[in-house]
């Protein structure tokens, strides 16, 4: 079984933090699929696509983290561009110096410094963020100082000596480390500012050893700690790639499990990180001056979709792998179209499996959803109440009290009100509610203290649509977590009310087939209903995600957060109204709002008991339905 709290370091995900981080490596890379993650240090992986940053920011000032995780991603990108492979296999098999540790961050030290100038120099607005990275270094590094200075290990205390120069820029304070040391730092700290005239990797590695070459005997003991980054055995095999090579790495060798890639290179970074991966793809605005623009390639032509008919077989139990096979199914009830390419199953979804099955109506069913009906029969009417309050369209055939239009037998107005509204107007066709919905269930295990209270909301929205004779969809989904493997990951979805025969009566009692099962991959089910959603030629389309915002499954885990969140971002921007409903009769935790409001930003819901759902409801509806009866009205006036 997967993982149930999604957690990172003892944190909840910033989604759109890593959607913007994204974004600007993708700009940076010059490439689409490029996927950023959370670990210790920063770099870029071209064989798996995937740009590293750093944890070092967090739990800092919003201001500082995101400078740093900027910054980090800058990094990453230009040095991928602008460090020279070929010297920096030389710095790390370089066997003349005994402590490696320190020659090889002293090299990558250097590098970063050089980078850094680089990129201030090419992009002058991102000054002010190299800047405050600078000062939170240092800040961080003189601290360690502090620290080391009450130890006899003094590799340590002469790195962060050096570091602390290299980032303040000051040469002219010779620090005082031990007398064994005093007469070599005085003299390598007049060629330090030598840094400023190295264009290269390579001056950098002659200046790294120069230093080496002065100190290395002084040492007794290599670096204890780590505090900058050469992925070995990543380098080795860029080196062994040809450039024309990595060139025709595509998308289908972007997942870490490349050719040129043995399992004992997956483990150089991702291992001694010892952290879950945060991969995505996708959409946030990028909020810096970097970004000039928008990602806009999500509009598609719906003209081309059909809607289901009753000679669809909807018994039928369809499978179909993730859409890295470009299949599809010519049929709309019971499977999954696959026509719309922003909706595709890749990157981690790639080897999904997806099942469609339909739940038979047990005799104990009909009494289950009676008694459930019965428990919900105010709520009900209170909801019925609501929507028909938000979406009417009655006609009317005269409008009156206007302030223009044709001038009304009553002048009342004239001594009573300052508008003068002594007109009215012969009311224009009504506008009728043009709208559907899908409820989309999370069947998952961590449902198992929820889905009693679940299923009363579904009754309640099934029982709300059909008396309304909104004609709607209920699915639920879940991965099944014993037969989830690296090679294929089974989901299951259950259409519990289909599409066409949503307002039939008998239909209802399917809703009690719901139970808690596996492992849950948010993500996928949310991009499966939004393209059978887009089939629909309704004006509205409604996604109502019941779910508990912990998205587990097979290699999903952390990623779940970002896939979910991206497949709900992709769905609104094709046009369709995206909410969560989180129905608990347990007191909701912080983490749990916070990681939903991660993913659905604030079109979510927090219901304790399902009597609260209808009020909590009403003023969601109303934002989303911009074409009210009251807003028509105004605009009108």
């Amino acid at each position: 079984m997967s993982d149930r709290f999604i957690k990172f370091n003892d944190e909840q995900l910033d989604a759109k933090q890593v959607m913007m981080l994204q974004d600007l490596a993708r700009l940076l890379l010059k490439d689409e699929q490029t996927q950023v993650k959370i670990q210790k240090f920063p770099f870029y992986n071209p064989f798996s696509n995937t740009l590293i940053t750093s944890w070092f920011w967090s739990h800092r000032p919003h201001h500082i983290e995101q400078a740093g995780l900027k910054t980090d991603v800058l990094l990453a990108a230009y040095g991928y561009q602008h460090i020279d492979i070929d010297i920096v296999n030389h710095v790390l098999h370089n066997d003349d110096f005994h402590h490696t540790k320190f020659f090889h961050q002293l090299f990558k030290l250097l590098e970063d410094v050089r980078i850094l100038e680089l990129i201030r120099k090419e992009r002058p607005s991102t000054a002010k963020y190299i800047d405050l990275r600078l000062d939170t270094r240092l800040a961080f590094t003189d601290s360690q100082i502090n620290v080391y200075k009450t130890k006899t290990v003094f590799t340590d205390l002469l790195f962060l000596n050096l570091e602390r120069a290299f980032l303040s820029q000051n040469f002219y304070d010779v620090p005082s480390i031990h007398p064994t040391f005093d007469d070599v730092l005085v003299n390598m700290y007049q060629y330090l500012p030598n840094i400023f005239q190295n264009k290269t990797s390579e001056d950098n590695m002659y200046l790294a050893e120069r230093m080496m070459y002065q100190v290395d005997d002084l040492l007794k003991e290599d670096m204890l700690n780590e505090y900058y980054y050469l992925p070995q055995k990543l380098y080795e095999d860029i080196q062994a790639t040809t450039f024309e090579d990595l060139k025709r790495t595509d998308a289908s060798n972007t997942d870490g499990n490349d050719k040129h890639q043995s399992e004992e290179d997956a483990e150089t970074a991702e291992a001694e990180t010892k952290a879950a991966d945060s991969e995505t793809k996708g959409g946030a605005y990028l909020e810096m001056e970097l970004h000039e623009g928008e990602n806009s390639e999500v509009i598609a032509d719906n003209d081309t979709a059909r809607e289901g008919d009753s000679t669809d077989d909807i018994t039928d139990m369809m499978t179909k792998k993730g859409k890295g096979s470009q299949n599809t199914l010519d049929h709309d009830e019971g499977g999954f179209i696959g026509q719309n390419q922003a909706f595709a199953l890749e990157g981690i979804n790639k080897n999904v499996k997806v099942e469609w099955k339909v739940p038979n109506i047990q005799p104990q069913h009909i009494l289950d959803y009676q008694h459930s009906k019965n428990d919900v029969q105010f709520e009900i009417k209170d909801l019925i109440q609501i929507i028909k309050k938000t979406i009417d369209r009655e006609h009317q055939d005269e409008r009156h009290n206007l302030t223009k239009g044709r001038l009304q037998k009553d002048l009342i107005n004239w001594f009573i009100d300052d508008q003068y509204k002594l007109f009215y107007k012969k009311q224009d066709l009504s506008k009728t509610f043009d709208a559907t919905f899908t409820l989309l269930v999370d069947a998952s295990a961590s449902m198992h203290d929820k889905m009693d209270e679940t299923i009363k909301g579904v009754v309640l929205f099934h029982e709300t649509l059909k008396s309304l004779n909104i004609k709607h969809e209920i699915l639920a989904f879940n991965e099944d977590a014993f037969e989830a493997d690296d090679r294929e990951q089974p989901n299951i979805i259950d259409e519990i009310i289909n599409y066409n025969y949503s307002i039939f009566e008998k239909e209802g009692p399917r809703i009690m087939s719901l139970e808690p099962q596996d492992d849950n991959r948010d993500g996928v089910a949310i991009r499966i209903a939004s393209e059978r959603l887009l089939q629909r030629s309704h004006q509205q389309r409604f996604l109502i995600v019941f779910s508990d915002g912990e998205p587990s499954a097979f290699n999903y885990s952390q990623d779940g957060i970002i896939d979910t969140y991206e497949a709900v971002e992709t769905a609104r921007k094709f046009g369709i109204e995206v909410f969560n409903v989180f129905l608990s009769q347990e007191a909701i935790t912080e983490d749990i709002e916070q990681t939903i409001h991660n993913i659905y930003g604030q079109f979510s819901i927090f219901v304790e008991g399902v009597e609260h759902l209808p009020s909590l409801l009403s003023p969601l509806l109303k934002k989303l339905l911009p074409v009210s009866y009251t807003h028509l009205r105004a605009h009108e006036t």
